[in-house]
């Protein structure tokens, strides 16, 4: 994995998700656990397991992450009209509910550290 990393982020007329391979994932230090229960997991058609990061939450906890590891995170959009076939994929079961004051620090980190400028 080089210092910047592109991917897909899909949107359908409700949502949005960040498609992640799950290698890409753990080499910035996450796992699983420290995404929410609103992400999904999956294998892509390429037979790579995949992780779509919901929009609201787990796409900062990514891209956090990756800054810290010295990454720059870009990514294309790719709209599907109607509902997304995302939300067919299995749930991330091992994924973690946060509270209100979790959600706060971690926008507060996001935009100290300058990750969505």
């Amino acid at each position: 994995m080089g210092k910047e990393m592109n991917y897909t982020f899909h949107h359908d007329d409700g949502h949005g998700w960040l498609e992640v391979p799950f290698a890409d994932l753990m080499n910035v230090g996450l796992t699983l656990s420290k995404i929410s229960t609103y992400s999904y997991a999956t294998v892509n058609k390429s037979y790579i397991p995949t992780v779509y990061l919901e929009e609201d939450i787990d796409v900062a906890i990514f891209m956090l992450a990756a800054k810290r590891a010295g990454k720059k995170v870009t990514f294309t959009h790719k709209e599907v009209p109607g509902s997304s076939v995302i939300r067919s994929y299995p749930r991330n079961t091992k994924g973690k509910r946060f509270e209100s004051g979790e959600l706060r620090m971690l926008m507060q980190a996001c935009e100290i550290e300058g990750v969505f400028a």
